[in-house]
C-alpha cells in the first residue's frame, strides 16, 4: 500500500485533520497542504501545512506504514524540515507530526532528536491507538481505517457508513464519506474489484460513480486505449470492451497522436 500518497490525499482534502489526530483544536486560520522542493538537493518535503496567518505554526507531516529497520525516518524528516526553514526563512513557528499506522512501526526517536519530543515540537500519532480518543470526528474515524487489517477495516467502514446514514439525510455528506472509504480501500487492497469492495461493505451504492473510482478509470483508459488501438482493435471493439463512448476513445487517441 502506498501509505504516504493515501495520507497526503486525505490531508489535502482536509488539512486541519492533522490537528484532530493530535486531539487539538485547530488554529483559527486557513491551512493549505502541499509539498516543497528543497533547493540544491534531491530531497522533497511532501507533507507541509502552511497557514495564512503568521501567528500559526507551519506543520510538517510524515506518514509511515512499515518498519524502517535502518531508522532513517526521523533523520530524513528533520533534514527536510531544517532545509525548508533554511530556504524559506518563514516568520512562523513550526511543529512536526509523525503518523504511524501502528506503534510497532516506530523505530524510536534517535537521541539527537529527543529534545524535540520533550518540548513537543515533535508529536507522534499511532493510528492503532486512536480508539482511546473521545469525541473524535468522522474524519479521524475514517483515517483510522488505514492502519487496520482487511477484516477490521471493512467492519469499521460498515459501521461508519451506517452511522452516517443514521445521523444525516444529506446525500452529499453520505457520498463524501463513501468517497473517503473507497479511497482508503483502493489504496490498501488494490487487488479487490469494485464489486468486491461493494459486497464487503454491504452497500447498494454504485461505487463507479465515486470521484476516486472515476479518476482511477480515467488513468486506466488513458493507458489502455492507445495500447488497444496499436494492437489492432477497432474503436467499436474498444468501446464495447471498456464500455466507454466512441468520442472518449477518439479524444484519447488524438491526445496520443494516433490517427483513426
Amino acid at each position: 500500500m502506498e501509505t504516504d500518497s493515501l495520507f497526503y490525499r486525505l490531508f489535502k482534502e482536509k488539512p486541519k485533520l492533522v490537528f484532530e489526530l493530535l486531539g487539538e483544536k485547530p488554529p483559527k486560520t486557513t491551512y493549505t497542504f502541499g509539498s516543497h522542493e528543497i533547493k540544491q538537493t534531491s530531497l522533497r518535503a511532501d507533507g507541509i501545512l502552511e497557514p495564512k496567518s503568521p501567528k500559526s505554526p507551519i506543520v510538517f507531516v510524515e506518514a509511515q506504514g512499515y518498519l524502517d529497520r535502518e531508522n532513517k525516518v526521523y533523520p530524513s524528516f528533520f533534514a527536510k524540515i531544517f532545509m525548508y526553514l533554511r530556504d524559506e526563512t518563514p516568520v512562523n513557528d513550526w511543529r512536526a507530526v509523525m503518523v504511524f499506522t501502528q506503534r510497532k512501526y516506530d523505530p524510536g526517536v534517535p537521541i539527537h532528536y529527543q529534545d524535540f519530543l520533550v518540548t513537543k515540537w515533535l508529536r507522534l500519532v499511532y493510528l492503532d491507538e486512536l480508539n482511546e480518543m473521545t469525541d473524535q470526528s468522522l474524519e479521524v474515524s475514517l483515517v483510522q481505517l488505514i492502519g487496520l487489517n482487511k477484516r477490521s477495516a471493512f467492519e469499521r467502514a460498515k459501521t461508519l457508513l451506517e452511522q452516517t446514514q443514521q445521523q444525516t439525510s444529506d446525500a452529499i455528506e453520505q457520498q463524501r464519506v463513501l468517497e473517503w472509504v473507497v479511497t482508503v480501500f483502493v489504496h490498501k487492497f488494490p487487488k479487490l474489484s469494485r464489486e468486491e469492495i461493494r459486497t464487503m461493505l454491504g452497500t447498494k451504492a454504485e461505487l463507479k460513480k465515486t470521484r476516486f473510482y472515476q479518476e482511477i478509470q480515467d488513468e486506466f483508459l488513458v493507458e489502455a486505449i492507445p495500447m488497444g488501438l496499436q494492437a489492432g482493435l477497432s474503436v467499436a471493439e474498444i468501446a464495447k470492451r471498456f464500455k466507454v463512448p466512441v468520442k472518449r476513445i477518439k479524444d484519447i487517441a488524438k491526445s496520443h497522436g494516433i490517427e483513426l
